[in-house]
């Protein structure tokens, strides 16, 4: 098709002239659709490029400016509408791998939930602390007593409190170091062990 064939048709197609539309479709469908295989590697996704572009040329007909032959910006509709494809089918790949390495990770529960008997563990090496550690340490962490109600209550010093609070922390810390990503959180969580 020469310039001013191009031109015609092109006018045709903006006053409506549906023939002249299809014309052009069933001229350069074929290789367009092979143009854009090269790009998105599927047939069928080869298609619908050539149909978007096709169904955008109609729906733009009235407000088309086309600076270089029709065939031309036909091509370049379809190798851009093929590359935008590609990037989307990228970053939506990109997507789905990172949320499927995301879920593999969280497959390890372990991370989520403490180690089955743990809590007995906690409470065990609480129970071997020396009796008034021991009293002192429940009384901060399973009621939440503050260091001078404590103090009040069992007729000691606060800093008797302080330092016998930082030795139970110490003592369960050593006892219980193949947890300690987990006790941590809980000891000094006050959870109510």
């Amino acid at each position: 098709m020469n310039p001013a064939e191009e031109q015609n048709v092109l006018e045709a197609i903006r006053l409506n002239d549906r023939q002249a539309f299809e014309k052009i479709f069933r001229d350069s469908y074929k290789p367009l659709k092979a143009y854009a295989f090269r790009f998105v590697n599927d047939l069928a996704t080869a298609e619908n490029m050539v149909q978007d572009v096709f169904l955008k040329l109609w729906q733009n007909r009235h407000n088309l400016v086309i600076t270089t032959s029709l065939v031309h910006y036909l091509f370049r509709s379809v190798r851009n509408h093929s590359l935008n494809h590609l990037e989307k089918t990228r970053v939506r790949t990109g997507y789905l791998r990172m949320q499927l390495e995301k879920t593999q990770d969280e497959e390890d529960f372990s991370a989520f939930y403490p180690e089955i008997g743990l809590l007995e563990k906690i409470d065990s090496a609480i129970s071997a602390l020396p009796p008034k550690r021991q009293e002192i340490f429940r009384l901060a962490r399973e009621e939440g007593l503050k260091y001078r109600e404590i103090a009040d209550q069992l007729n000691l010093s606060v800093k008797t409190v302080e330092a016998q609070m930082t030795l139970a922390l110490k003592q369960l810390r050593e006892s219980l170091k193949e947890y300690h990503h987990l006790v941590l959180f809980f000891i000094f969580s006050g959870r109510g062990i």
